[in-house]
């Protein structure tokens, strides 16, 4: 698209907005967008992805429409379609879209943005949330500077404050999960202020689950729906050049057999279908764990470039490193940046952890140049976006952030988990940022995770309870959210405890967090009658205090499974 095209289709958007600036600077300002326009619709309309890594492609040739839902009081409405930005946004003001890793939100504002352009509707302004994270100020500070005065789209900022005054744009503010927690709760009230000030334009805002994003005010929270069974098999279709039908009807085969069916919820998640897609040749039944999946796709990567055609080749690898060195320096880079709260890589950061890598890990011996170009060019695992680096998905730094921690040894995982369970501790709500990433770790290490994190967690949770006579409304919402978190992520209970969940959890239930960091579970004053109903405080307050009195039973059968678990590895042992 060209700058011509968008003149045509933003004529009505242009007019209006052009009309707010002086004569004198109305046609350089109409440049100026225009170009902007231009540059932004490329970034998002060319996209790379995990299937596609050699070059953009555009988004139009393997998009498949993703629907949203509307959660409301009690009920779920029905799926909302995303496929125009105009009626979405017509009829929703102010909406977040909440969904899981990997299940399309950034795709979503991709596409979304883009057909603002089709559907000639409003002037679209996207901002990565996460580059707040190295930015000095507000997101008014960033809107205003960033993007209107170094695109020399604004002039001054009376002329700037009177552009957004109007309603003539759509801003996207995508990651609000990748945030750093220091600045987390300064931008919500920064974008708060940011709507409240210019309330006439429209915006959107995604982010993973449990962050606290879907208690601002005036926005309406969605939830992306999972694929439904005839989604799955043309997403398959249009990730597959026409030219290699008979592998999509082979994968579509498989994904159907009845053996996999058991399966088949993990393939409702666009980003893992991609993964399933892309290791289709190499591994053709469905993997029963996600982590098995990242292991697959790396294995993947590594050996075949392009690995969804037939046409597939392996690339040289100029570092002249090993699969498993390679493997083992992304785990290093990935729990050092993960845990710094890094999601976009500058060069120099980059270069700088690798360095350290080296220093501490003798037997790596690299060029960082050479290292990097094979993470972009040999194996795809790494992106480049400007000047910075990312992974293709944020998923993958968790996995091998995760993966290097379950290899540790036994010494140095005490130390590590003392470490995370300290963080935990100071902040429980921060498991909810990290559910994904705990939920990997749980996979992969479940013994150690339960027995120097989880239980011990649970056990202090129930010491605390225990010192409390009467548990009132407010005591029962404050312990009974305590509870959920480490039971429905580091224990994943619903799946590994059927028993005790079902003991401790009821679905009647409709808990929701309200607070941040450390008031996360401080329950509202003024809470609405609607929430306060449906939460169902007399069913919360039973289920608290039969914790309180049967916790001892529930902690101690949680650590007689780890006695199971490892004294079943001993008998098999045993046995050579």
């Amino acid at each position: 698209m060209e700058i011509k095209d968008i003149s045509t289709f933003f004529k009505g958007p242009l007019e209006k907005l052009t009309t707010l600036v002086g004569n004198e600077v109305q046609q350089t300002f109409s440049n100026r967008l225009l170009e902007y326009q231009v540059e932004e619709y490329k970034r998002n309309f060319f996209s790379k992805t995990i299937l596609h890594r050699a070059e953009p492609k555009p988004l139009n040739e393997f998009y498949q429409p993703l629907f949203i839902r509307l959660h409301k009081k009690n009920i779920e409405d029905k799926r909302v379609s995303t496929a125009s930005a105009k009626k979405l946004l017509n009829k929703y003001n102010y909406i977040t879209i909440i969904g899981s890793a990997g299940s399309g939100k950034s795709t979503i504002v991709k596409y979304l943005y883009t057909n603002c352009f089709k559907e000639g509707y409003k002037i679209p302004i996207k901002v990565e949330l996460r580059y707040l994270n190295e930015f000095k100020g507000s997101i008014n500070d960033y809107i205003f500077n960033e993007i209107f005065h170094f695109q020399k789209l604004g002039f001054s900022n009376s002329i700037i404050d009177r552009l957004l005054s109007s309603d003539g744009f759509v801003f996207f503010f995508d990651g609000y999960d990748e945030l750093n927690s220091a600045i987390k709760s300064k931008t919500t009230k920064d974008i708060d202020s940011f709507v409240q000030k210019y309330p006439s334009n429209k915006y959107v805002i995604t982010s993973r689950p449990y962050t606290s994003v879907d208690l601002l005010p005036l926005f309406s929270n969605f939830y992306v729906c999972d694929l439904e069974p005839n989604e799955i098999a043309s997403f398959v279709k249009k990730q597959i050049p026409e030219s290699e039908s008979e592998l999509a009807e082979k994968i579509i085969k498989a994904i159907n057999k009845s053996e996999n069916r058991s399966y088949g919820t993990f393939l409702s998640n666009p980003l893992l279908l991609s993964m399933f897609i892309l290791t289709f040749q190499s591994y053709s039944d469905i993997p029963q764990k996600r982590s098995e999946f990242y292991d697959q796709v790396f294995d993947t990567l590594f050996s075949i470039h392009d690995a969804v055609s037939k046409l597939a080749y392996v690339r040289e690898k100029t570092s002249g490193l090993s699969k498993d060195q390679f493997e083992e320096i992304l785990q290093l880079f990935s729990f050092l940046s993960y845990f710094e709260e890094k999601f976009i890589f500058p060069s120099n950061y980059l270069t700088d952890k690798l360095d350290i890598i080296k220093s501490k890990k003798k037997n790596l011996t690299f060029d960082n140049d050479k290292f990097i170009e094979d993470l972009q060019v040999a194996i795809g695992i790494l992106n480049k976006e400007g000047l910075d680096y990312t992974f293709p998905h944020r998923s993958l730094q968790e996995y091998f952030g995760a993966l290097y921690i379950s290899k540790v040894s036994s010494d140095n995982k005490k130390v590590l988990y003392g470490k995370l369970k300290l963080e935990i501790e100071e902040n429980l709500g921060s498991l909810m940022s990290k559910d994904h990433f705990y939920g990997l770790l749980a996979e992969m290490d479940y013994n150690n995770l339960s027995s120097l994190v989880s239980i011990p967690l649970i056990e202090s949770i129930h010491n605390e309870l225990k010192q409390i006579e009467d548990i009132t409304d407010k005591v029962a919402y404050q312990y009974y959210g305590k509870l959920l978190l480490p039971f429905y992520i580091l224990l994943k209970s619903p799946t590994n405890h059927k028993e005790i969940h079902e003991e401790l959890v009821d679905k009647n239930i409709r808990y929701t967090f309200f607070g941040h960091r450390k008031n996360r579970f401080e329950m509202p004053k003024d809470l609405p009658k609607e929430i306060y109903e449906s939460m169902n405080f007399k069913l919360m307050k039973s289920k608290v205090l039969n914790f309180k009195n049967c916790g001892d039973r529930i902690i101690q059968a949680l650590r007689q499974t780890i006695i199971d678990n490892e004294k079943s590895d001993s008998e098999i042992i045993g046995l050579i």
